[in-house]
């Protein structure tokens, strides 16, 4: 790993450890600090990514280690536009775990480039890089799902505690995952088909691996998310659970195809 994605890694452990402070602190000053230790992981990682492409002459796309990589610049660049959009502090205590868990993971493995992976596959490309934008937009629904569950959870039992005071409302929440749905779910359909094609063309047929079937499990899922909320109106406590569920189908997928 290159010192400019092992700084990336120490700031998001900076930032994540700073948006736990905020969030039970309930600092300003912590998560405006956390904030910018967030954005300058991520502009570290981009940096490290121009520096990898400018030496091996193609994209993040040819081994595990670039994928955890490029998933962590994934996560932290839709939380980024969530956060500013949104401006709610809590998002960072739930998303920026992630984006350092994906670059710890990347840190023991090998980032030299697989030699068997094409690196200027049209189709292939399309896929990597859909499906890791999705993953992160994946990552946006589950942690708004996670916090609606714990406030509703709450208001149910009737028993208002320090949580309630700390985390967005629950119809914000619900709209973080609807838009989570509707940017994420297209753009995985499309990776989807992308990936279909491509191995049909270099395989002759699509290949079917656990980690393949986990994906499809977890499309599946936020098909059903997405038809619920179109067609029958599910909102609330159903959407969060699917865009719970359907997360940790996916990161299996992605644990599933590390290993």
């Amino acid at each position: 790993m290159s010192a400019l994605f092992i700084i990336a890694t120490f700031l998001l452990f900076l930032g994540m450890v700073k948006y736990l402070l905020s969030l039970a602190l309930r600092s300003r000053a912590m998560f405006l600090l956390a904030t910018a230790m967030m954005f300058l992981g991520f502009a570290f990682i981009t940096a490290g990514f121009v520096q990898r492409s400018m030496a091996t002459g193609h994209g993040p796309y040819t081994n595990l280690f670039e994928y955890c990589v490029f998933g962590a610049w994934a996560v932290c660049a839709v939380f980024l536009v969530a956060e500013g959009y949104y401006r709610i502090a809590p998002l960072g205590a739930f998303m920026t775990p992630i984006a350092f868990l994906l670059m710890l993971v990347a840190m023991p493995l090998s980032p030299e480039a697989d030699p068997t992976l094409p690196v200027k596959a049209y189709w292939l490309t399309l896929h990597r890089t859909l499906s890791f934008l999705a993953f992160a937009s994946f990552a946006l629904i589950f942690a708004a799902g996670f916090m609606y569950l714990i406030q509703e959870r709450q208001l149910k039992r009737k028993h208002i505690g320090g949580w309630y005071h700390r985390l967005p409302a629950l119809d914000l929440l619900d709209d973080i995952n609807r838009k989570g749905l509707i940017f994420g779910f297209p753009i995985i359909t499309v990776g989807a088909a992308a990936a279909i094609i491509w191995s049909a063309q270099n395989y002759g047929s699509v290949k079917i691996e656990p980690a393949t079937m986990l994906l499809i499990a977890g499309w599946m899922v936020y098909a059903a998310a997405s038809a619920g909320r179109l067609a029958l109106g599910w909102r609330g406590r159903r959407a969060a659970r699917l865009g719970v569920a359907g997360f940790c189908m996916i990161a299996a997928a992605l644990v599933a195809h590390i290993r």
